[in-house]
């Protein structure tokens, strides 16, 4: 079968950027940029966090941003996460002026398995990258990862673990059994071990104690490398509510196997 040929847009008609107007952003910054540097031909919309769905089926963007130096890690992707749930083909930006570890960048990106990215110092002129957000939205790959970094897969992460690694891990984190992440990520039951195992070496997990259990030790090391890298002062008591409060909000946007991402059938 013949792959269909990748149509070019010269242009992105609409951009929405996602923040927490409580604690905003540089979306309206970024948003004036972009709209200026477009010459009138891009409307760019920033847009609250809450309730964001329905206001982003009405505005049908060609790309949502979600800016990180407004949202926690694990806010933002709860929202990506439900808009990929809704929308399998939106293109889904994450963007941070403050740096971020590497294993935060690529575990969030494998959330979201495919058209998904990663944008750093999103105030640089706005012409380069919009040139590199259009980009990304033709799915070229020859964008460049000073300014974005791509979706990746299991032979280009630079990372510790595989994009596969992660998506297990994190939905181990999120209370699913074997079956239930099999069934997610459409590999069998022992690939799902086989993976938790090798990941839990590489994050070096306190093995199970006649105190402890080696599975929830995984998922709360998982948990707080991701989302709480930046934070890992708080007290055990914090740290325990946030990892509870994560298990609501994100698993309710997983995956319904109707609308898996066609490259779910990546095998770990």
């Amino acid at each position: 079968m013949i792959a269909p040929a990748i149509i070019e847009r010269h242009s992105l008609d609409r951009i929405a950027i996602i923040e927490n107007t409580f604690h905003p952003g540089m979306g309206l910054f970024i948003a004036r940029g972009f709209d200026d540097e477009s010459n009138e031909t891009l409307v760019t919309k920033v847009f609250d966090s809450e309730d964001v769905l329905d206001k982003i089926e009405v505005f049908t963007p060609d790309v949502v941003i979600l800016d990180l130096d407004s949202l926690r890690r694990i806010d933002a992707l709860a929202v990506a996460l439900k808009i990929r749930k809704a929308l399998p083909d939106q293109v889904i930006i994450f963007m941070a002026g403050k740096a971020n570890p590497i294993f935060v960048r690529e575990g969030m990106i494998s959330a979201l398995w495919d058209r998904a990215y990663w944008l750093n110092e999103p105030s640089r002129n706005p012409s380069v990258v919009l040139s590199e957000i259009l980009r990304a939205y033709n799915g070229l790959q020859q964008i460049r990862p000073s300014f974005i970094e791509a979706a990746i897969d299991e032979t280009n992460f630079v990372g510790l673990l595989s994009p596969q690694q992660h998506r297990v891990m994190r939905l181990m984190a999120l209370g699913g059994s074997n079956a239930e992440i099999a069934h997610q990520c459409r590999v069998s039951e022992k690939a799902v071990e086989r993976t938790i195992s090798a990941a839990s070496k590489l994050l070096e997990v306190t093995p199970s104690s006649a105190t402890t259990n080696h599975r929830v030790n995984a998922a709360n090391k998982y948990m707080r490398a991701l989302f709480y890298s930046d934070n890992l002062e708080m007290s055990p008591f914090t740290y325990t509510a946030s990892i509870l409060l994560s298990r609501k909000t994100i698993k309710s946007a997983t995956f319904p196997a109707s609308k898996l991402p066609r490259s779910c059938s990546r095998n770990i």
